[in-house]
C-alpha cells in the first residue's frame, strides 16, 4: 500500500503536466511577473479586469455612437469578447533591467501557440495566442515587443469571423 501511494505521489507532477493543454498562454504566470516588476523604476503598468474592461467598453461605445467613428465601433467588435487587459510598458528602465525583463518574458513565452512575429528594421513583434478550432476563436492573445519594451495581454476569446469582417472592411 506505501508503495502504491509513492508511486502515485511520483506520478502526480507528470499527470498534471499532461492535463495542461500545451500552447495555452500562462495568465497567472504573467500576471505574477507583472505585480513582481510593476514597483520597479521606469516600469508602468495598466492592469483592467473585467469590471474595467466593461466600463471601458461602454465609454468607447458612447464615443463611437456620438462621433460616428467607424474606428472605434471595429475596437469594439474585437474588444466584445475580452475579459481582461494588461499592457506592461518597460522602456524608461535601465538597460540591465531591460534585458532581464526580456529574457523572463521569452522563457515565460515559451510553449506558447506563437501565431505570428514580424521583423521590420530591427524591430521585433511576436504574437501568441491559442487558435481553438471548435469555436473558430483565438484566446488569449499576447503581443510581446522586446525591442519596444513592451507587452500587451487581451484575455478572453476573439472570434476569426470578427477578424476576417474588419480586415474585408479595411
Amino acid at each position: 500500500m506505501k508503495r502504491l501511494f509513492l508511486y502515485f505521489l511520483l506520478l502526480l507532477p507528470l499527470t498534471a503536466a499532461a492535463a495542461s493543454p500545451e500552447g495555452r498562454v500562462p495568465k497567472t504566470k504573467i500576471a505574477t511577473f507583472i505585480s513582481e516588476y510593476r514597483h520597479c523604476e521606469g516600469v508602468e503598468v495598466v492592469r483592467l479586469g473585467r469590471v474595467s474592461t466593461a466600463a471601458l467598453k461602454g465609454v468607447i461605445r458612447v464615443a463611437a455612437r456620438k462621433e460616428n467613428d467607424p474606428d472605434a465601433r471595429d475596437f469594439l467588435k474585437l474588444m466584445r469578447h475580452v475579459k481582461s487587459l494588461y499592457v506592461f510598458e518597460y522602456e524608461d528602465c535601465k538597460p540591465a533591467l531591460r534585458d532581464k525583463i526580456n529574457r523572463r518574458l521569452n522563457r515565460l513565452l515559451t510553449g506558447s501557440d506563437l501565431l505570428m512575429e514580424a521583423n521590420d528594421g530591427g524591430e521585433r513583434m511576436q504574437i501568441y495566442g491559442l487558435y481553438d478550432e471548435r469555436t473558430e476563436a483565438v484566446r488569449d492573445f499576447v503581443l510581446f515587443s522586446p525591442s519596444d519594451c513592451t507587452l500587451v495581454c487581451l484575455f478572453g476569446s476573439i472570434p476569426m469571423e470578427t477578424v476576417s469582417n474588419i480586415l474585408n472592411e479595411k
